[in-house]
């Protein structure tokens, strides 16, 4: 027989408290597109503080969504727990930094220091611009400092006219300081400034990078996750976005930033007594100076852009009899899809190679440069890339083990503006070992083909990435992604200085499969694993952990 249940059963609820993630959703109802580009496509990555992240299947940008509708004093620096003197002065340092920077690429870029300058953003409260900075020595500095109510028109309106009522027409410089991560319209606030810039001035960016080495290994944990900012970029969605509103990218670079030791045990290990421990041994005042993710991008308005992309082939030569003549031919009988300059680096062959290019000297769109003698492919690729004048550069072996019919395939996701960095993966889609496939040196094969699936793994776990191939002869970026750059490997192992180095630039490379059938030994292959394996696998920890700024 069915029993029957007391009515207070059959009526009863049930009462949740409800966790702070999901008391912020129902707070937060108001869901947004991608504020970097506007996209409706979005992946679930975690909750922090109760905010919602999520990452753009478009263009990779991490926001929070829905974005919180009440608003701390963000743009305070104080108000994130800075609260020694030590650590004030530390604060005014980071903005220091990136206002010097900002004066030395307008230096640079512009043929004059900059006289005018406009800042808005993250500032202490009590930062005086006449006597903190070093760029005020020599410019007239205005500190735009936004009320409570601004702030809320500008997260949630894009509305812009207090920074824009301090853009005169004689401003040079306008620095935005971690101000677009509190702006759920990213992207509208930008071409609402873009629209009141002077012609020739640069604008200033500075944001917490993603795709920073920091960003990429702690990831969740990254300590820039703060649940009152609203959108994190990476260095191609924040290009792409200002670049869409119309404007150019001229110079990027990462900063370090000045922590006392007390500070920084208190970010690294929350909740833990490291940071009191360290304060009473007197560590409060020392500082460390470390790479945490900030990054300083700056651009120019349209009407200076150039007239277009120029690709730069750069052809590193030595003893490639049998083989430079069909190179240079087929570059030469190459449709490129943009103008391009073929430079030729001659480095002193005895097999008359040289004698050979010396046949190319006056041909359209052919550089070449004679070297007294072979130092190595990595110097002879430094040097060509050192003159080159390209905005886009490739790097050709004078041989062929891979295919030239590959180019348009590799060029299109960066003419595209898709990326900025490309690598020409011999692995991808591949259901055997295609890259070192030797008749008469099996085991230099095998062993070759272990090194590549090394390097890979190697160059994944210290910066991040997901590569199959990284020491690939295929690769392709913007001449921006080694700003700043010192190179200093000669052999082969500068095809991963190359890499790491654009990698700690902040610029993740994409891949893109392409056809490769390797010669032997006794055909002309020159990289020698006796000598060059180990050079290589240092130089990964050599850039990893090289010091920067």
């Amino acid at each position: 027989m069915m029993s029957v249940q007391p009515a207070e059963e059959i009526n009863r609820r049930f009462e949740f408290d409800p966790t702070e993630a999901v008391a912020r959703s129902r707070a937060n109802a108001r869901f947004i597109s991608c504020p970097a580009c506007r996209a409706d496509a979005e992946r679930y990555l975690f909750h922090e503080r109760g905010a919602r992240f999520v990452q753009c299947r478009s263009c990779d940008a991490v926001f929070v969504n829905p974005p919180a509708r009440e608003l701390r004093d963000y743009f305070d620096v104080h108000a994130a727990g800075s609260a020694t003197i030590e650590d004030r002065e530390h604060a005014r340092k980071g903005l220091d930094d990136v206002m010097q920077y900002a004066a030395d690429v307008y230096r640079a870029h512009r043929g004059a220091s900059a006289a005018h300058v406009v800042i808005a953003g993250r500032m202490p409260d009590d930062l005086s611009v006449h006597h903190d900075l070093r760029i005020a020595s020599s410019a007239q500095v205005h500190a735009v400092r936004l009320t409570h109510d601004e702030t809320l028109h500008l997260v949630h309106d894009a509305d812009v006219s207090p920074i824009v009522a301090a853009i005169g027409d004689d401003v040079e410089l306008v620095v935005l300081n971690h101000l677009l991560e509190a702006c759920p319209r990213a992207a509208d606030v930008v071409a609402n400034l873009v629209t009141r810039l002077p012609s020739r001035a640069l604008l200033v960016v500075a944001y917490s990078n993603t795709a920073s080495v920091s960003g990429r290994l702690l990831r969740r944990h990254w300590r820039r996750f703060f649940h009152w900012k609203a959108v994190y970029f990476n260095s191609e969605n924040l290009r792409s976005m200002v670049e869409r509103a119309g404007m150019r990218l001229v110079r990027q670079s990462g900063m370090n930033t000045s922590y006392t030791v007390s500070r920084a045990l208190d970010l690294v290990l929350p909740g833990t007594q490291a940071a009191s421990v360290a304060r009473r041994a007197g560590l409060n005042l020392a500082t460390v100076r470390a790479p945490t993710g900030t990054y300083v991008s700056i651009f120019e308005r349209g009407d200076e852009l150039k007239a277009g992309d120029l690709l730069s082939v750069v052809v590193p030569v030595f003893n490639e009899a049998a083989y430079v003549r069909g190179v240079l031919d087929e570059l030469l009988a190459r449709q490129f899809v943009i103008p391009h300059e073929v430079i030729v680096v001659e480095s002193n062959s005895t097999d008359g190679t040289r004698e050979i290019v010396q046949s190319y000297e006056g041909r359209p769109g052919v550089r070449i440069i004679y070297e007294d003698k072979p130092r190595g492919k990595g110097s002879a690729v430094r040097r060509g890339l050192a003159l080159a004048t390209g905005t886009i550069m490739l790097i050709q072996d004078a041989d062929f083990e891979y295919d030239l019919e590959d180019y348009d395939a590799l060029l299109e996701p960066i003419l595209q503006r898709r990326t900025s960095f490309v690598l020409g993966s011999r692995s991808l889609g591949l259901d055997d070992w295609k890259v070192r496939r030797f008749a008469r040196s099996r085991v230099k094969g095998l062993l070759m083909n272990l090194a590549q699936l090394g390097f890979a793994r190697i160059f994944n776990v210290l910066y991040q990435q997901r590569v199959t191939d990284v020491a690939t002869m295929f690769k392709v970026f913007r001449r921006e992604c080694i700003d700043g750059a010192e190179f200093v490997a000669e052999r082969f192992n500068f095809d991963i200085e190359l890499a790491c180095t654009i990698v700690m630039n902040g610029y993740s490379p994409m891949e893109v499969p392409v056809n490769y059938v390797a010669r032997g030994f006794d055909e002309g292959k020159k990289v020698e694993f006796r000598r060059d394996f180990l050079p290589v696998v240092l130089m990964f920890f050599r850039c990893r952990f090289r010091r920067r700024g």
